[in-house]
């Protein structure tokens, strides 16, 4: 028997997959990609929709993701604020849409979101947090209610804390990103703290940070035994990771090219008012998770084109396999 199929012998019948919600990266555009390749998470979380006293969430880009919806699979609404009535309102708001519930946003370490106290930096102020929980728990119906979290703002020591408030609200599913927010996204991911959530809390517990590869994803699997798995930069740099992660092939150099060419064309007819240089720079947000995949000539290139077709021609030859 190969080390590949000891691998994935070792996985659990029914994992729940899911992808990370990157703003301006897993949109609408990314979801119509992942469909096209055939490699579907089990659900979606939308990237987070900004919840202020004078900001309606329903003005916001991710909102495509749930209208435009591409597949037939649920998406849950991600919200990202620091006013209670503002989060029921707009709660309230996006539950009158095709959604499968709301995603409180715990983690996002942007110093703008964090300015306005939301985010990570809820992180920070327990008591809001647990009050805002509640409320939200109080206010959506049953199988409805989930939170993405960091596990502390300076230290994983924080996160006892920070799980108790969250699991005194009765979450029906917690993701958990196990970096701090001074961490933003260096260093490694802390998997003791996603299996003490796994311990502690009574619903599904998804762990995400650092799975890139099938290695990685048993490496959590085997120490943590989560729920599920989301995964953000891993599943940008090779989408079919999630078909690898159900026991299908690796992905060859043909897909990974496929792909490229693929994420081009919808990041351009993504665009409201279509330009050149505009759809370069907007591929590049998905290209700075590949660079690594790629000749330094190559991404050196990439980095500087303003011409798609150029674009084209160079991912053609950008991937590498060792």
């Amino acid at each position: 028997m190969s080390a590949q199929t000891d691998r994935r012998a070792a996985l659990p019948a029914r994992l729940l997959l899911t992808v990370a919600p990157m703003q301006d990266v897993t949109n609408l555009a990314f979801m119509r990609v992942l469909t096209r390749i055939h490699c579907l998470p089990d659900f979606w979380v939308t990237p987070y929709f900004r919840s202020t006293s004078t900001t309606c969430a329903m003005a916001e880009e991710p909102l495509r993701c749930i209208m435009e919806n591409p597949t037939e699979l649920p998406v849950w609404a991600q919200l990202a604020g620091s006013s209670i009535s503002a989060l029921l309102r707009d709660a309230e708001t996006l539950l009158r849409l095709p959604v499968a519930g709301i995603n409180l946003n715990v983690g996002c370490p942007s110093p703008l979101v964090n300015r306005h106290g939301a985010g990570a930096a809820l992180l920070r102020n327990l008591p809001l947090l647990r009050e805002m929980t509640q409320a939200l728990r109080a206010h959506l119906p049953p199988e409805s209610w989930s939170v993405k979290c960091r596990i502390g703002w300076e230290s994983a020591l924080e996160f006892p804390r920070v799980l108790d408030a969250l699991c005194d609200s009765h979450p029906d599913m917690l993701m958990v990103h196990a970096r701090t927010r001074k961490q933003l996204y260096s260093g490694r991911a802390d998997n003791a703290a996603v299996r003490l959530a796994v311990q502690r809390a009574a619903c599904p517990v998804l762990a995400n940070g650092d799975i890139f590869c099938m290695d990685d994803a048993q490496s959590c699997l085997s120490t943590v035994q989560p729920a599920g798995l989301m995964i953000g930069r891993g599943v940008v740099r090779n989408p079919f990771l999630l078909r690898q992660l159900r026991g299908g092939p690796a992905s060859t150099l043909q897909e990974l090219q496929l792909y490229d060419a693929i994420l081009l064309e919808e990041t351009g007819r993504f665009l409201k008012r279509y330009s050149p240089v505009g759809h370069c720079n907007r591929m590049k947000k998905y290209l700075s998770f590949c660079y690594a995949d790629f000749p330094a000539e190559i991404e050196y290139k990439l980095r500087r084109c303003t011409n798609p077709m150029e674009m084209a021609r160079l991912l053609q030859s950008a991937r590498v396999r060792a």
